[in-house]
């Protein structure tokens, strides 16, 4: 409960830690409270080129790990027995009574990553699970810290070329999400028009807020901002933190001061049912006015997931119907024509659309860990093949053992070599991946195989010379599956024959 109590404690105080170094302090202050770990290091591999960002080792011992890093993958549990006994790491392990020299990668953006070491006594079984709780939650922040410190720098650059800059950052946001493509730079245009027909003065700075509205959705999760489901309420809620993240992306960078208002509040109400402030009429802004008005003109006239693009004047009476009281319906009674005019001067790439839906779909489907397709985009897929083809189920044997007795870390590992050489050996046939539980895949053969048996063989060899210490092996099943078939009845097919498989061995 102690472990749990101090590593909701670190997750809270690391939420507010905008800069690495303090995220390494924090990191050390924790593993001490929580593993009682010591000869802590965070570094910083740049180009091959590892730097302490900041140890309490001494020269010599980060040479050692230097070495260490050099053999290996940069992420490992080494028992002190296996470090050489000529190495000053050892001696100092020894000497302290520590059993365990850990490291852990973090892969971050730009070809940097940090790595994390420190050494503990003891290594049990609740200590891992707990320790790959902390050792997430380190993940994201730094991956979020570096994300935000590469967006500033892309800012503070963007600001001296303000002109092309502009449209750039806004397909930041959109380049993430393929339905919205183009969005930002529509609502500027709309938003622009209408301006112009309010003989308004500060035209620009209402085009520019218009054209960075959204840059807030950089900080959603793709398994959100991609999901082409109807989204849960939890997931609506997270989704109306945009306004507040391009508010904190945009403070960042000077220039900006005179649009962060005005982005915060494009989600705002006059009766006060708006995000994220709840601000009624007299305190919203008339520039967020118009761009919530441009902003919900072309959310309705350009297809979603959940439904078809209206015709504009269908949508400008929708507008009055169901946005009665929430949207200022003078700007929106003098805006009729020149929105309609704006849109229809709006070329619309529905063939674009449709390309970018299944990539989409791909995106929001992959299993990150492996680069596998995930199992829900199986029957997706499923749909589409036009001719037979044969499922390949490959499931790797003792999994549990294998994690409990090595770690999960080692476990993990297993897991990603074995995905690889999957693809690696069945690629030659025109193949597709799927990773369909935690150690189960599936590989879609869509050329048959000369000798199937030849493949299998391959692979279970490259695995075991891969970990000899473990000797892992795998079951595997095959069918055929044309597109008339029942995709779950074919799944249930393999399933029972690894099943078998399992009863008679």
């Amino acid at each position: 409960m102690n472990r749990l109590l101090h590593l909701n404690e670190f997750t809270k105080r690391l939420d507010s830690t905008q800069e690495i170094e303090q995220v390494a302090k924090l990191t050390e202050y924790a593993l001490k409270k929580i593993f009682d770990a010591t000869f802590f290091g965070f570094f910083l591999k740049e180009n091959n080129i590892i730097k302490p960002i900041y140890t309490n080792f001494d020269a010599q011992i980060i040479f050692d790990c230097k070495k260490l890093y050099k053999i290996s993958n940069e992420s490992f549990i080494v028992h002190v027995d296996n470090i050489d006994s000529k190495d000053y790491l050892h001696k100092i392990l020894k000497f302290n009574k520590l059993n365990y020299f850990i490291a852990q990668s973090f892969v971050c953006e730009n070809g940097f990553d940090i790595i994390l070491n420190f050494g503990v006594k003891d290594l049990f079984k609740d200590s891992l699970e707990y320790m790959e709780s902390f050792l997430n939650v380190i993940k994201l922040k730094l991956k979020y810290l570096f994300s935000i410190n590469n967006l500033k720098k892309s800012l503070e650059n963007a600001k001296s070329i303000l002109n092309s800059s502009l449209n750039l950052l806004s397909n930041l946001a959109e380049i993430r999400d393929f339905y919205t493509k183009g969005h930002m730079q529509r609502v500027a245009f709309y938003a622009k028009k209408i301006a112009i027909n309010l003989k308004l003065k500060n035209i620009d700075i209402i085009e520019r807020a218009a054209l960075l509205h959204d840059i807030g959705k950089i900080g959603i999760p793709d398994a959100i901002l991609l999901k082409p489901s109807k989204l849960s309420e939890q997931e609506y809620n997270f989704i109306k933190k945009h306004p507040e993240f391009s508010e904190f992306i945009l403070s960042q960078v000077k220039g900006f001061e005179d649009i962060v208002k005005i982005i915060r509040s494009h989600h705002e109400f006059l009766d006060g049912s708006g995000y994220p402030d709840g601000l009624k009429n007299g305190q919203i802004m008339l520039e967020a006015k118009i761009i919530t008005i441009a902003d919900i003109f072309d959310a309705l006239t350009t297809d979603r997931p959940y439904r078809k693009a209206m015709k504009p004047d269908e949508a400008i009476e929708f507008m009055f119907d169901n946005f009665k009281g929430k949207i200022d319906e003078g700007i929106l009674r003098n805006s009729i024509g020149v929105l309609l005019e704006a849109k229809n001067m709006i070329c619309d790439d529905q063939d674009y659309n449709k390309q970018f839906e299944e990539m989409r779909n791909m995106v929001f489907f992959i299993d990150y860990e492996t680069g596998f397709y995930s199992k829900y985009y199986l029957p997706k897929f499923s749909h589409r093949l036009d001719k037979k083809v044969q499922f390949l189920l490959l499931d790797l044997q003792d999994m549990r053992t294998i994690n409990f007795t090595y770690s999960r870390i080692i476990g993990d590992q297993l897991i990603y070599k074995f995905s690889q050489f999957i693809r690696e050996v069945f690629a030659k046939y025109n193949s597709e991946f799927f990773r369909v539980g935690g150690d189960s895949f599936i590989v879609v053969l869509k050329e048959k195989p000369s000798n199937l048996i030849n493949d299998i063989l391959d692979l279970d060899s490259k695995l075991k010379a891969s970990f000899t210490s473990i000797n892992p092996s795998f079951w595997y099943a095959c069918c055929d599956y044309k597109d008339t078939d029942n995709i779950n009845i074919c799944l249930q097919e393999l399933t029972n024959k690894i099943f078998y498989k399992r009863r008679i061995s």
